[in-house]
């Protein structure tokens, strides 16, 4: 058994000893709001799926190692008070979408955020993932990917494009956050969004003991190698665990219960 199959079959059980409905073979319950921790409701982040392209709700969300389910049982709780909300110390949000649509200018289909935060001054756009990055994926952008039809890019982020562009599979989904970048650019360009700082936040799973094995020593390594080359970019590039931001809400009033429960669904040993 592979490591990814073996790490889905662990979050199955523990899902299962934790929960009063059932898996599929798959890994799936048969409606999303079963696939929900204790204290968060459908209502808190419906519509914002329902919006988005995809039918991710209906589909993806239902597998036990969804990392749309991830992030939403994480930070729905705050959907009706983002104000609340304290990320690495980012406060006082005015909005929290789910699946937030950032074009990036080009045709087709924008790329959704896994959520999107703004406040007077700042927009973060956050990339979840749970169990993804386990198979590495090949970096590719279409024909019109093209210096000329994407003003916004700078200068580390089109040299990085150019030097991924059909590169070696990696665990790191190097195209995807490139893309989130070009998204969050042109938001910053919209009235209204001028002159706020702009974060892309890439929050990952991991076991407890993910310094064990390589594949999670290697996913972190490209994280390093990626965030130095686009140091000095307008958009800032923050990457953390899960585990990690649970430790910090375990100080922080009224949320502490939350983070414990997180852990006692997510925080597993391989």
């Amino acid at each position: 058994m592979n490591i990814e199959n073996r790490i889905k079959k662990i979050i199955w059980e523990c899902f299962e000893s934790n929960s009063e409905y059932g898996l599929d073979l798959d890994g799936y319950v048969s409606k999303p709001e079963y696939n929900l921790n204790s204290g968060i409701k459908m209502e808190d982040f419906q519509e914002d799926f329902e919006r988005s392209s995809g039918n991710e709700l209906y589909k993806k969300f239902r597998a036990a190692h969804s990392s749309c389910a991830l992030a939403v049982n994480t930070f729905a709780r705050w959907k009706s008070d983002p104000f609340s909300l304290n990320i690495s110390g980012n406060t006082r949000f005015n909005t929290l979408t789910f699946e937030g649509k950032c074009s990036t200018g080009l045709g087709g289909t924008s790329p959704n955020l896994d959520l999107l935060l703004t406040n007077d001054e700042n927009i973060i756009g956050i990339e979840s993932k749970f169990t993804e990055y386990l198979k590495p994926k090949k970096p590719h952008f279409s024909g019109s990917y093209q210096r000329a039809n994407l003003p916004q890019t700078e200068d580390q982020w089109w040299s990085l494009l150019e030097k991924v562009r059909d590169g070696n599979p990696q665990y790191l989904d190097t195209a995807q956050l490139i893309k989130h970048y070009l998204g969050l650019r042109c938001l910053n360009n919209n009235e209204g969004f001028a002159n706020h700082k702009i974060t892309l936040f890439y929050l990952f799973w991991e076991p407890v003991n993910w310094g064990d094995f390589d594949v999670f020593k290697n996913h972190r390594e490209e994280i390093e190698n990626f965030a130095n080359q686009v140091k000095g970019s307008a958009v800032k590039f923050v990457a953390k665990s899960y585990p990690e931001l649970w430790i910090e809400w375990d100080n922080q009033k009224d949320i502490s219960d939350h983070a414990a429960n997180l852990r006692s669904r997510y925080s597993l040993s391989i």
